[in-house]
């Protein structure tokens, strides 16, 4: 759980980028963002070497996007962008094997025009959380992989109306933690919200991040997910925090230790998690490396 600056960096300078992840190849993708005009961009991070090279571009520059995962594609959902309306509905996808990007052939998307979503997926499901329409919403729109048909029962949402969550998860649940809402945007929350993928019902298990927070950067592996950075409201200093809140998932625990933090402080990073892997052994059998990032 050390923290570290590999050295190899995006392009330009960024905000607010959605990442997904390719396990099977090896490859994470960082698409959209701010930098400070909006951007189309997909940039690929090589997992054996931690190279940084271009992708093709997403099909819509914007930036606040939300995205979830296959094996076989990316799904970059909602975003914002100017001039008004400023949200979009549009989940692009992008294909792992020639990373091709365009919107679905079924052609469904979000059930609103939306940013700031917090976003996790199981094996059959994708699901968009909360975000802002221009209104704070609740509402989780659920990507079916199979068929890319979105739909927004209303049956499932989260506790709070809210923007900038951001989501980790397990084959079992999905996070949702942190984000704000108000006018202006000063109520801040350190909630975790617990999708329950079995029947898609939400709830609060009640252990909360150590601070609340909104635009963090999540990434997870078997046993726990990672919350890292995020801002805490004009009102608090400081602003920005380099805080690591650290999710057990066994236990539904959460920790701020203070032993491993960012580099920086900062808000509004994109995250992908490499590979898969119990942190808790360094090596299989065989002496090979099974450690992750």
């Amino acid at each position: 759980e050390t923290v570290s600056l590999p050295g190899n960096n995006l392009p330009t300078n960024r905000s607010n980028s959605a990442g997904v992840s390719d396990f099977n190849s090896g490859y994470g993708y960082f698409g959209g963002g701010f930098v400070p005009s909006y951007v189309d961009w997909v940039t690929k991070i090589d997992f054996s070497n931690e190279t940084i090279t271009p992708s093709n571009a997403l099909p819509q520059a914007r930036t606040d996007l939300g995205s979830v995962s296959t094996p076989n594609y990316g799904y970059f959902g909602g975003g914002f962008y100017s001039p008004p309306p400023g949200g979009v509905n549009t989940i692009d996808r992008l294909d792992f094997s020639n990373e091709t990007t365009a919107v679905p052939p079924v052609g469904d998307n979000l059930s609103l025009n939306r940013y700031g979503m917090g976003c996790v997926h199981n094996s059959d499901y994708g699901y968009f959380g909360g975000g802002f329409t221009p209104l704070y919403s609740c509402v989780i729109d659920r990507l079916d992989f199979s068929n890319e048909t979105v739909v927004a029962p209303g049956t499932y949402q989260l506790t709070q109306a809210r923007r900038g969550s951001e989501g980790v998860f397990t084959s079992d649940f999905g996070y949702f933690a942190g984000g704000f809402a108000g006018t202006p945007p000063t109520l801040h929350y350190n909630t975790v919200d617990r999708l329950d993928f079995s029947n898609e019902t939400v709830s609060a298990p009640g252990n909360n991040l150590s601070s609340s927070r909104r635009f963090t950067a999540g990434v997870y592996n078997l046993n726990y997910g990672y919350f890292a950075g995020g801002f805490l409201g004009p009102t608090t200093t400081p602003f920005y925090v380099c805080t690591i809140d650290r999710i057990d998932f066994s236990s539904e625990t959460v920790a701020a230790p203070g032993t491993y933090q960012l580099t920086q402080a900062r808000s509004e990073a994109g995250a992908v998690s490499g590979k898969q892997t119990r942190i808790r052994r360094t090596t299989d059998k065989s002496g090979s490396s099974v450690s992750g990032y």
